[in-house]
């Protein structure tokens, strides 16, 4: 019984670690977006799909070790929550709570178990928000992006940029600062 509930716990631990990079990432790339840091921000949005994939791999097995787990835990009820089940990769997985696994577990392994769950709810939480904020100023920058191309497209008159022939057009010498205003 101990190497499924163990194998659970360093999952868990794991999900954990992963949780906490990301919020890591999501925290600098706000910043990156604060400071205009756009090759900053392309590294972090490639640490962020790299730790998503992680998440994502460790989820999996964190289903499969719990299955272990609760197989262990609760042999009997294994045929009395048939109707429950959830199929994955062929096989059927009963659904069980981490409160079910915990008050299965003894003292030492149960507190260690409600730590962890208890770690990865605030950190989950915290990621949800930093994705929101992120959500949000990705937004409003691309409201402002939107915002000025429009000015710029209605004004119907040059910028002071270069043609297609390499050469600055001298018909209205108006900057973006003349467009916008």
């Amino acid at each position: 019984m101990s190497d499924a509930v163990e194998k659970l716990l360093q999952v868990l631990q794991d999900d954990w670690q992963w949780h906490h990079d990301l919020a890591a990432v999501l925290e600098n790339k706000l910043d990156a977006m604060r400071h205009y840091d756009i090759s900053r921000l392309e590294a972090l949005t490639q640490s962020e799909q790299r730790i998503t994939q992680a998440i994502s791999l460790n989820e999996k097995k964190r289903r499969e070790v719990i299955h272990q787990a609760s197989a262990e835990l609760f042999p009997q009820q294994g045929d009395s929550l048939a109707g429950q089940e959830e199929k994955t990769e062929g096989r059927k997985l009963v659904p069980i709570t981490a409160r079910e696994l915990a008050g299965a577990l003894k003292p030492p392994r149960r507190e260690r178990l409600q730590a962890l769950v208890g770690m990865l709810r605030e950190i989950t939480q915290k990621v949800q928000t930093l994705n929101r904020v992120n959500s949000l100023a990705s937004q409003k920058i691309m409201g402002h992006f939107d915002h000025i191309f429009r000015i710029i497209a209605q004004s119907g008159c040059d910028i002071g940029l270069y043609g297609r022939g390499g050469k600055k057009s001298l018909l209205e010498q108006n900057r973006l600062v003349d467009a916008l205003a």
